[in-house]
């Protein structure tokens, strides 16, 4: 047995890799603790490349385990040519309940919807980890809050900008009000069918 320890913290691994030093109160129960260093393994020293060359189901948890944000996504479309392919038929039944929930715990960290979470873990379920990834290719997160605010903000905006003009307010206090550009006010207008003041 080979015990491994693998590291994607930020920052260089400092603790020490003797488990006996690592244990609290070692010096009173040291002949009570297992005494054997483990391999430490730096994955921040690998790249997506080089864990998808090991080839097996550690290597997408790992490769999984980098993606830190939204943008991170993109480490999925340069998995290398048949990769998920060949992984597909190495993984053990039983695993794919700890995939799925790897899975999850990556998506979650990423603010991803929990409907969007169980169509990736239905794809694992059903085996099709080739297109497990491929509805978020492009998914950002963060971005498509910024939209959807974005919008939310532009309509409002609009509404206000309605209710001032029934009111018979100005283009320039309405575009005080609201922000919005004067051709944009004016189309309201005459949505409306009122005259400027």
């Amino acid at each position: 047995m080979l015990p491994v320890v693998f590291y994607d913290g930020p920052g260089k691994w400092t603790a020490e890799t003797n488990f006996l030093q690592r244990t609290e109160l070692s010096d009173v129960f040291e002949k009570y603790i297992p005494k054997f260093d483990y391999e430490l393994v730096n994955l921040n020293e690998y790249s997506e490349q080089d864990i998808a060359n090991f080839g097996d189901t550690l290597s997408l948890v790992m490769i999984i385990d980098k993606i830190r944000s939204s943008e991170g996504i993109s480490i999925l479309k340069r998995l290398p040519e048949g990769y998920l392919d060949k992984l597909k038929g190495g993984i053990p039944p039983h695993l794919y309940d700890v995939l799925a929930n790897v899975i999850t715990v990556f998506m979650t960290r990423i603010n991803a919807p929990v409907d969007e979470i169980e169509k990736v873990t239905e794809h694992l379920d059903q085996r099709r980890l080739k297109e497990m990834f491929t509805f978020i290719d492009n998914y950002d997160v963060q971005e498509t809050r910024r939209e959807a605010k974005a919008e939310g903000e532009k309509k409002r905006n609009l509404e206000i900008a309605l209710n001032l003009i029934r009111m018979g307010m100005s283009n320039d206090i309405i575009a005080q009000a609201t922000g919005l550009p004067p051709d944009e006010i004016e189309a309201l207008r005459k949505q409306a069918g009122t005259n400027p003041h």
